[in-house]
């Protein structure tokens, strides 16, 4: 995976351009169940034609923000504004909008034909544009020649392209995918994944996809909700999400993360133990508990004299980088540095070893001391 994101978002990789005009507008949203805060005064507005993505772990909110855009879930309190129509109360069969599951959810007894047209004949479409329509939907997503099969024959990933069939069927103006690939397996759910963001983009369906998996919404979204205990904890650009971390959570959710035990020094220094590192800016107090956080990619490591210095404990060949943890000599805590293989040579890395860690600045962020724990 550290490969994929890597090279996906390099850090001077362009930001996605979306259109501005938001599709649907979420506006402090809260869903209680009994004394439990599901969802916490969520907003955000979601534009036309995007592609967003709610990431989080299990727990933080992001089915159930989905459920409630649906109509499955009745918010607490807050609207939703659908193309200036308030949908708030709208029973679902009234909302504009397909919807995937992630267990398919298909009509084992209907062929592939009649679970694809089943939304066209409720919304009683003449038999010409049924046949029609469902010609066009099994050539856009590659299963002409199954019409007259049954879920129960095809596989997996052929249920999920049925499933996605169906739910674009009657041309709702926004897709919802909930956790879609998650009952895949690698190999599917990496092919899948991509014909699903390449449909997107040539439909140009507004479409939200939860997901737990931060490579496929980093790989598949324009823009991450990132959301935690049913907040949301930041929203950007995948490149913006995995570079410019707004919190410790998302920083350590999100790819790998080396979080070093500091003190705040100034607006851009810290202290580790008694070696003084440099980072971006912060507005910590002086001598305030911190960490700094560092992606593996960032640390740099030298055979030559430097100011911080670790011995090398474990090497991990990952094949086009080395994942080698050191112990730092200036306080007992280890840090780990991704080395790709083309420069281990001169490196010459072996364990025992005993090298030079640089930190560069603009890669350390410091947060408040265990805030990455939430």
């Amino acid at each position: 995976m550290h490969t994929t994101m890597t090279s996906l978002l390099a850090a001077d990789s362009p930001a996605v351009m979306t259109p501005t005009t938001p599709h649907l507008r979420i506006e402090a949203v809260t869903k209680c169940f009994g004394t439990f805060t599901a969802l916490d005064n969520i907003s955000l507005a979601i534009n036309e034609g995007e592609f967003v993505c709610f990431l989080g772990p299990s727990g933080c909110g992001k089915t159930t923000l989905l459920r409630t855009i649906a109509g499955l879930t009745q918010q607490t309190s807050g609207t939703l504004i659908q193309r200036d129509k308030d949908i708030s109360r709208l029973p679902t069969q009234a909302r504009d909008f397909g919807i995937v599951f992630q267990s398919y959810a298909l009509f084992p007894n209907l062929t592939v034909f009649n679970n694809i047209a089943y939304g066209l004949r409720n919304r009683r479409d003449d038999r010409a544009r049924i046949d029609k329509r469902v010609a066009e939907l099994l050539a856009l997503v590659n299963l002409t020649g199954s019409e007259d099969k049954y879920p129960a024959a095809l596989s997996g990933g052929q249920q999920q392209r049925v499933a996605l069939a169906r739910a674009l069927a009657t041309e709702p103006g926004l897709l919802l995918l909930d956790e879609p690939l998650s009952a895949l397996d690698a190999r599917v759910r990496g092919h899948l994944r991509s014909q699903i963001k390449a449909l997107q983009a040539r439909l140009g369906v507004t479409t939200i996809m939860v997901t737990h998996d931060q490579e496929e919404a980093l790989t598949m979204a324009d823009r991450i909700v990132v959301m935690n205990h049913g907040v949301i904890e930041q929203v950007g650009t995948p490149a913006q999400i995995y570079h410019q971390p707004a919190s410790a959570f998302v920083a350590s959710f999100i790819g790998s993360m080396n979080f070093l035990e500091v003190t705040a020094q100034g607006n851009n220094r810290a202290l580790l133990g008694t070696t003084p590192c440099a980072c971006l800016p912060h507005t910590l107090k002086l001598g305030q508990a911190a960490q700094l956080a560092i992606r593996p990619e960032a640390v740099a490591l030298s055979r030559e004299a430097g100011a911080l210095k670790g011995e090398v404990v474990g090497i991990e060949f990952l094949g086009p980088f080395q994942r080698v943890t050191l112990r730092l000599t200036e306080a007992d805590q280890t840090i780990i540095a991704d080395v790709p293989s083309r420069d281990s040579s001169d490196l010459d890395l072996f364990v025992g070893q005993m090298l030079s860690i640089h930190l560069p600045a603009e890669a350390a962020r410091l947060y408040p001391a265990g805030s990455s724990q939430q």
